[in-house]
């Protein structure tokens, strides 16, 4: 259902601006038909590379198509949604029998310096979107649990949708690495979707090399995303080869178990919704001491009264985005109880970030790219 909405979408979308970009350029006659060529080579790229990768064709060449693609699907959201808004102004015209002579007194050179000013206008949004995507924040809060713990607090770090892959590399990740070191924590968790698709890019460009400069004193530790399931349609043993990845640079993977830390405190990590099947709240926490406090990392922030009921102290997730491109942020707030941020239902307490990397374009215009530092002060 997912895909064929957005394949939906992307069809009529394509169309629409197409049309409405052969309408502008008239005035060229014949020589239309180059902007009909690079604007569906432009539009299909990312098809296509998918394409030519399940085929088992790799390289520079799939590579440029997958990036460009990427960036298309921004283009065509804001172009749709400018031009949807300047033809309602042009109904709006007819209907009042407004005609600007300065339009219609050439209109086939209007159309094209309208085109132009479009083009224009798109590429303000996309370099807009490109620098708040490129520029890490750190988010803090401070949550009182009210269990004995580490006499002297507890400092987390949680970064999620990294999105290692083709688009975020090595580069990006160092800054990340950089801002996390900088917090000083106790522990940092990986809440999921570290890996974009397939982990054939991350290890090519030895990304994991980063991860072990991370520093912090209970160590690392990272769950499952619906990402790296998505790697399982290239590789069947793509999940094993992310987890033995990442462990051999000092990330301890958690898949539906529970580390005790330190005798002090808990950290409980799920499988990831896609895996299909995974533990139920009570069958994972089963055993525990409820004295000490128990940390959980889910990717996906569903049904969160289940984890209050199950006496979850402090739930961290993401997967989300808030939306990463508006006006989506206003359909992730209607999906989800709580799409980005803090929230306490009775004595459990929530954080779900918006994460730090981008999925599709490098392109946020709505929310930011965070790494959230969460101080836990027992009582």
């Amino acid at each position: 259902m997912f895909f064929t909405i957005v394949f939906c979408v992307f069809t009529v979308g394509n169309i629409y601006l197409f049309v409405r970009g052969w309408q502008s350029l008239e005035i060229l006659g014949r020589q239309r038909v180059w902007f009909a060529v690079i604007f569906w080579i432009v539009a299909l790229s990312f098809i296509i590379s998918q394409s030519l990768r399940m085929k088992g064709v790799t390289g520079t060449f799939s590579d440029v198509l997958f990036v460009t693609g990427s960036y298309w699907v921004a283009i065509m959201l804001y172009g749709f949604l400018v031009l949807f808004v300047i033809d309602l102004l042009r109904i709006v015209g007819w209907a009042g029998n407004i005609r600007p002579d300065i339009i219609y007194r050439n209109y086939l050179l209007s159309k094209v310096i309208m085109f132009g000013a479009v083009c224009i206008l798109l590429s303000v949004i996309l370099a807009v979107g490109y620098g708040n995507a490129q520029r890490l924040r750190t988010s803090h809060v401070k949550i009182s649990v009210d269990k004995a713990g580490h006499h002297t607090g507890l400092r987390v770090v949680i970064v999620s949708d990294v999105h290692m892959g083709y688009i975020i590399g090595r580069k990006f990740l160092a800054r990340v690495v950089d801002t996390i070191n900088e917090q000083k924590p106790d522990i940092v968790l990986l809440a999921g979707d570290i890996f974009d698709m397939s982990p054939e890019p991350v290890i090519k460009q030895n990304m994991g090399v980063e991860f072990d400069r991370l520093q912090s004193k209970y160590g690392v530790y990272m769950v499952s995303g619906n990402h790296e399931y998505i790697g399982k349609r290239e590789d069947r043993n793509a999940m094993n080869t992310v987890f033995d990845y990442m462990a051999s640079h000092g990330v301890h993977p958690l898949q539906d178990s529970v580390v005790l830390i330190d005798s002090m405190f808990y950290v409980a990590g799920r499988k990831d919704r896609s895996a299909g099947t995974r533990k139920i709240m009570s069958e994972l926490l089963h055993g525990i001491d409820r004295q000490f406090p128990v940390i959980m990392v889910d990717h996906q922030p569903f049904h969160l009264e289940e984890v209050e009921q199950a006496g979850v102290d402090l739930h961290l997730s993401g997967h989300t985005h808030h939306g990463q491109m508006w006006p989506f942020n206003y359909v992730t707030r209607k999906i989800y109880e709580l799409d980005w941020g803090y929230l306490q239902k009775g004595a459990s307490h929530f954080y779900i970030s918006c994460g730090v990397g981008t999925w599709g374009p490098p392109i946020r215009t709505a929310g930011y790219s965070e790494v959230v530092v969460i101080d836990l002060e027992f009582n």
